[in-house]
């Protein structure tokens, strides 16, 4: 593998996450315009309950079809590689289905002892068939990596980003107005509506590839031996992501109960928490259209250089990938921090999302090298210290919710120190001990000021425009896209002039020919 070659396929994913996040964004904004911020607040207390569950199924079994696909595929064995699928499909289905018999019999006591909040009962019902289609088409996408196509993969969540929300605003506009727990409910079922037509397509094209393929077994691979190799890849990332999700799902329960006991009625509790976590958060993780790509192509890929000891190769990949992280997040902090008003009202026209963004904004570099910092130290093999970094810092958050948020003086701004807190500490954590592993070295002038200077830079055309396009009187949403341009154009140029983009990267970019 040349010196950047994993960055092709994140090149590729990106693309792919950017199209899907945007079509998911403006789904959000549009969804939350139509059940308002209580609704919101309903569908986001659920959606922990379902991600608690398909992370079991989601989070290392694909990650280790895709690994264990490759290795087949790299040898020729394409009856061993579709072996795998088979093997890991079947299990996969198996534990899916006693999940959603789980939240089926539990729906009652989840909502009752866990949420505390009985409106939600049939939303939890509903998210069941979710769990077994998300499940599958998870592992059929873990398939297609493996193989390196990554179109239908792609294409799969395009198809069921578009479907659901024809679904979900066709039914809410029919009925509208329709009140929050009404809404929340149609938006649960267009989950499984989406993911269902998203995996229809992914079946379609396994049969078309089973088709034009010729099967060979070269080497006989066992069942028992695939289904060890697969726990043993995905059991460690399975449990760093079921603590990610128990510390989501903790945080559906706390912050509402918490600011009611600091004065707020239930009403208002939730309001507030679907404007933090259903309207502002998805802003925030904007970053994560990057460096979920890098994530997924970087994990094999060192993977395979560390068994080869090819250490010059794993620190050259390490530095770029953290350097495209700042690339990223740097200006979009800035642009969070400064910028957020006019966010806030173009997306939403809540001017309280847009305190609420500018303050998160604040964690928005710390949260986007965790991620990428966090994959790193999953590709070499030190997922619990991963793990157990994550821990320390999802501890620090619940710490700070549970004594903060309850606190009349702090309210909500108790979880947003506790969210900036610990994803500063993950994040430190996380350089250490990457750092004691292999030593990276980092040119904290290419790497962080350079970016700092471009972005302010950035942030001075995109606040001079705005206020100047403000007196004349422009429409908002002109003047939106005339800054957000603007500011984009002044940051690349000021990177190319202080020479702050990688080399190698921009020749990647040119060369591109996938």
């Amino acid at each position: 593998m040349n010196k950047s070659g994993f960055i092709y396929g994140a090149i590729i994913l990106a693309t792919v996450n950017f199209i899907v996040r945007i079509i998911g964004f403006s789904y959000k904004i549009i969804l939350s315009k139509l059940i308002g911020p209580e609704g919101i607040g309903l569908f986001q207390m659920v959606f922990p309950v379902l991600m608690f569950f398909i992370t079991f199924t989601t989070a290392g079994i694909p990650i280790a079809v895709s690994k264990l696909v490759a290795k087949q595929n790299s040898i020729g064995n394409s009856y061993g590689a579709k072996k795998v699928f088979k093997v890991a499909f079947l299990f996969t289905f198996i534990i899916a289905v006693f999940f959603s018999l789980l939240i089926i019999f539990l729906g009652k006591n989840i909502c009752a002892i866990i949420l505390k909040n009985n409106d939600i009962y049939f939303s939890v019902l509903l998210t069941a068939p979710a769990v077994l289609i998300i499940s599958l088409s998870s592992v059929m996408r873990g398939y297609f990596y493996g193989l390196k196509r990554i179109s239908p993969a792609g294409i799969a969540q395009i198809i069921e980003q578009l479907t659901r929300i024809i679904f979900v605003l066709g039914i809410i506009y029919y009925l509208y107005p329709v009140n929050p727990k009404l809404g929340s409910i149609i938006a649960v079922v267009g989950i499984s509506v989406g993911e269902l037509f998203g995996l229809a397509w992914l079946v379609f094209h396994y049969r078309l590839l089973s088709r034009s393929t010729h099967s060979n077994a070269k080497r006989q691979v066992k069942y028992r031996t695939i289904i060890s190799k697969i726990s043993y890849i995905a059991v460690p990332i399975t449990i760093s992501r079921v603590i990610s999700v128990l510390m989501q799902l903790a945080n559906a329960v706390l912050i509402p109960q918490r600011l009611m006991i600091a004065g707020y009625s239930n009403k208002e509790a939730i309001s507030i928490f679907g404007r933090v976590v259903g309207m502002s958060m998805p802003i925030i993780f904007l970053p994560f259209i990057v460096t979920s790509a890098l994530v997924i192509n970087i994990i094999p890929n060192l993977s395979e250089e560390m068994e080869l000891k090819n250490y010059s190769l794993i620190k050259t990949n390490i530095a770029l990938s953290m350097r495209i992280t700042l690339l990223i997040s740097i200006p979009l902090t800035l642009l969070y921090v400064f910028f957020s008003n006019p966010l806030a009202m173009f997306f939403y026209g809540d001017k309280a999302v847009g305190e609420y963004i500018g303050i998160l904004g604040y964690s928005t570099i710390f949260i986007s090298l965790q991620h990428t910092l966090s994959g790193i130290l999953h590709g070499m093999g030190k997922q619990i210290s991963a793990t157990v970094n994550y821990l320390i810092g999802m501890s620090i958050q619940l710490f700070t919710t549970y004594f903060l948020v309850g606190n009349p003086a702090f309210g909500i701004n108790g979880f947003f120190l506790g969210f900036i807190l610990s994803t500063f500490t993950i994040c430190l954590l996380n350089y250490m001990t990457l750092n004691h592993t292999i030593q990276i070295k980092i040119k904290i002038f290419d790497y962080i000021f350079k970016p700092i200077f471009a972005s302010i830079l950035s942030i001075f055309t995109i606040l001079t425009a705005y206020k100047y396009l403000t007196n004349i009187n422009t429409k908002s949403y002109i003047s939106f896209f005339i800054c957000l341009i603007s500011g984009g154009v002044t940051y690349f140029l000021a990177l190319i002039i202080t020479k702050g983009l990688p080399q190698h990267f921009i020749k990647i970019l040119y060369s591109f020919k996938r």
